[in-house]
């Protein structure tokens, strides 16, 4: 009786040893499933029989081959060539993946040329990206100056020096002195909002309410109210 067709036959060694042995279809099929590495249970489907069954059968051929286990068996030279057969063929039903069809010269450069240009676009992105990060994230920060830098003596009584400071913190430095803060903006390559000096001091009859308001990039000071018991006004050039 023909083997079940999907039990590989082994190479003619193998089956000769087979045929030697006197082994029945069954029996050689049997065999041949435990070469391609299936336990009885994975056998008995394809040869149409209960896994108990392809146990004896296997036994019955272990015994016409003159070998007691399957490890035994395993070892025979003509079953240890198989196996090394099997292992180089990929016999044991694995696709090969299908070759990708050569492109002709011209469409080779397109692609190459399009993967190319793919790669540099994105080199670009990442690199712009990086760039504007970077200077976001190194942007020096502006240095202020935290409190005043002593004082400027005046017929009105003690003013701080509020230069370098920030404008608004120059201002309510001023004010928490008693002094009513005006602010004149003046062109400097001072970080924009720096308190550059008190260029003025005078009698509050002086003072304009309109010069208590200064804004510049980043930031701004204002509110302040022109009545009140101010010792004098303080005139601060800031740098916008």
């Amino acid at each position: 009786m023909a083997g079940h067709p999907s039990i590989h036959r082994g190479p003619s060694s193998f089956e000769d040893v087979l045929h030697g042995a006197g082994l029945s279809e069954r029996e050689a099929d049997s065999v041949r499933t435990v070469v391609m590495g299936l336990t009885a249970a994975e056998a008995a489907p394809m040869m149409g029989v209960s896994a108990s069954t392809v146990g004896s059968y296997r036994q019955r051929a272990y015994q016409k081959l003159g070998v007691g286990t399957k490890a035994e068996f395993l070892r025979m030279p003509s079953c240890v060539q198989w196996q090394d057969a099997l292992a180089r063929e990929d016999a044991f039903g694995k696709v090969a993946p299908k070759a990708v069809p050569e492109l002709d010269a011209p469409r080779k450069a397109q692609t190459f040329y399009l993967r190319l240009f793919l790669k540099c676009l994105l080199a670009s992105v990442i690199i712009v990206s990086a760039v504007v990060l970077l200077s976001v994230v190194l942007r020096p920060r502006p240095s202020y100056v935290d409190s005043p830098n002593g004082f400027i003596s005046s017929d009105y009584g003690d003013v701080p020096d509020v230069t370098g400071m920030r404008a608004d913190a120059a201002a309510s430095a001023l004010a928490s002195a008693g002094y009513y803060p005006e602010f004149q903006p003046c062109t400097s390559s001072e970080e924009p909002g720096t308190a550059l000096r008190v260029s003025e001091i005078g009698d509050m009859k002086g003072a304009e309410e309109n010069r208590s308001v200064i804004a510049w990039d980043g930031g701004g000071a204002s509110g302040y109210n022109l009545h009140g018991n101010w010792k004098a006004y303080a005139l601060i050039d800031v740098a916008v």
